[in-house]
């Protein structure tokens, strides 16, 4: 059992498969379980992560000393100060709400670990010799989409409306915008090309380049959807898809690569427009 492993990876896929595989899960011992992952690992930021995830469904668990540590190993990753502006907005502290956004519109980039997550993870359930390839990968995913991803919507709706007619909100949404999609997961791209498209003045350059972001993305994942998800299942596939993931640091990068690899282009035609439906991405 993945449980009784001294490895931090198989500790942390015991802790994770624990919340997806029972009806009720027992959140503190999913818990304790990542604790001893990263105290095996403590220089790992996506553990720390995944333990600041965790805390948050743990009653009296607090994540600030342990998001504190991941802004630590990891200071250009804004990450850690999204679950902060979701407590803030909860809260209706306006104050900190403006001290979260300027600290997240000082990060780089908001990382979720997404491919380093999906490799260790992987693996660890591949080392049991109880599920496929294709079976273990697919789990994984499932689980860091629910796990791995937080809540964007408070830091989302710090940049719209009326807010935006503050200067100094201003200026932070559109770094965090560029942060955002910096990201290392499709999801984060495209919020932060949505927060881009509404700071930013229409037909200014940047306002184009998040529309063409947009509409890049959309072609890009309709042929996502056509050309891989459709292997799912399919030992080679899952095997390419791991790889790829081993390579690369973010999603997107590994989008591009498999279209590579398959001698697909993974940019629209000039005249192609979002809503309609990508070249050759129809049954024949």
């Amino acid at each position: 059992m993945l449980e009784q492993r001294s490895d931090p990876d198989s500790l942390a896929a015991a802790a994770v498969m624990l919340r997806f595989t029972q009806r009720t899960p027992d959140e503190p011992a999913a818990q304790a379980l990542i604790v001893r992952a990263v105290t095996l690992a403590p220089g790992r930021a996506d553990l720390a992560w995944l333990e600041i995830q965790h805390c948050r469904l743990v009653p009296g668990c607090d994540p600030k000393p342990e998001e504190a540590r991941l802004r630590g190993l990891d200071p250009a990753n804004g990450v850690a100060w999204i679950n902060a502006m979701t407590r803030a907005n909860a809260a209706n502290d306006e104050a900190e709400k403006m001290a979260v956004l300027s600290a997240l519109a000082g990060s780089e980039r908001v990382d979720v670990y997404y491919t380093t997550l999906t490799v260790h993870l992987t693996r660890s359930l591949m080392d049991t010799h109880k599920m496929s390839l294709p079976i273990a990968l697919v789990e994984v995913i499932g689980v860091l989409a629910g796990e791995a991803i937080p809540a964007f919507g408070a830091t989302s709706g710090q940049c719209k409306g009326e807010r935006l007619n503050d200067a100094a909100i201003l200026r932070d949404c559109r770094r965090v915008a560029a942060a955002m999609e910096r990201g290392d997961t499709v999801l984060a791209e495209n919020l932060g090309v949505a927060i881009a498209r509404r700071v930013w003045p229409a037909e200014s350059p940047e306002w184009r380049a998040a529309v063409e972001a947009q509409r890049v993305s959309e072609y890009r994942q309709q042929l996502w959807i056509h050309s891989e998800m459709a292997s799912l299942g399919e030992s080679r596939w899952a095997e390419r898809y791991l790889a790829l993931c081993a390579q690369n640091h973010r999603e997107q990068d590994v989008w591009l690569a498999a279209f590579t690899a398959e001698g697909r282009s993974p940019d629209p035609p000039p005249d192609w427009a979002p809503g309609t439906t990508a070249p050759g991405t129809t049954a024949p």
